[in-house]
């Protein structure tokens, strides 16, 4: 039997349950069965049941976010030195499944700016019409976990689009107290307010704002996967900046024709 971690909530349930014991085992050598043994008796059932509860639901320690919001970082640091030393200078750019008969959303990197050129390859793409680096956007698993489990469907309607973003970011993942979105022409602006995961953004930043649009962070990521799958076009990463003193991230993204 796994037995939860002793954090406080779970200690105070072992107290309780122990003292159930001890005012029963009292009640027992006193045997006085009068309305004061009735009391304690009464007594060790609220504390029996109490403990029991509070043994129930208490779970772990929770996740510290100041560290949880680094694990990302490295990665798109990594890459984006990757891209760098390969030539490699193109922002980042979602093509959606379905185009040129993809299964699956990829990221494509572009030597330069991409002109919609077809991206043939898997990973090093060096063709006439386009060249780069194509990989697996980093909010893939987080794209696939919720199909999985809340059962996700992307609309094509912009603004049921608009909604679903705001619902993923502060309904379904948590990382933010509010999204606000807005559209002009082709760009799309996505402002998380009260971002929980700001640390990992401020680390990126200060390495170089280019990690950000080079190789976005995983929730980044999944909100240019789901603009891209919704929207049925080529989505590119513009910038990513976050702001401390607001504790707020502001992501912009292009919707190429």
């Amino acid at each position: 039997m796994k037995f939860p971690r002793l954090n406080p909530y779970y200690r105070a349930s072992l107290l309780l349950i122990g003292a159930a014991v001890v005012l029963v085992t009292l009640a027992i050598i006193t045997n006085q069965r009068d309305i004061m043994t009735a009391t304690v008796v009464l007594s060790a059932l609220v504390c029996l049941v109490t403990g029991i509860f509070i043994a129930t639901l208490s779970g772990g320690e929770p996740l510290d976010i100041r560290y949880v919001s680094l694990l990302p970082v490295q990665d798109s640091i990594n890459l984006a030195r990757i891209c760098a030393d390969l030539g490699i200078s193109g922002s980042a750019v979602m093509l959606p499944a379905g185009k040129e008969g993809r299964i699956r959303t990829v990221q494509f990197n572009p030597v330069s700016d991409y002109d919609g050129g077809a991206v043939s390859g898997d990973s090093f793409v060096a063709g006439p019409a386009a060249a780069g680096l194509v990989t697996i956007p980093s909010g893939e698993p987080l794209f696939i976990e919720l199909q999985k489990h809340h059962q996700l469907t992307i609309p094509s309607d912009p603004d049921a689009l608009m909604d679903l973003i705001r619902e993923v970011g502060v309904d379904l993942l948590e990382v933010a107290d509010r999204v606000r979105t807005g559209q002009e022409d082709r760009t799309i602006t996505v402002t998380m307010e009260g971002y929980r995961l700001i640390g990992g953004c401020t680390a990126l930043s200060r390495e170089s704002p280019r990690c950000c649009s080079t190789h976005p962070c995983p929730v980044c990521s999944l909100i240019a996967c789901l603009l891209a799958r919704g929207l049925g076009t080529v989505v590119q990463v513009e910038r990513c900046g976050p702001d401390t003193q607001q504790q707020s991230v502001t992501a912009v993204f292009e919707s190429l024709p």
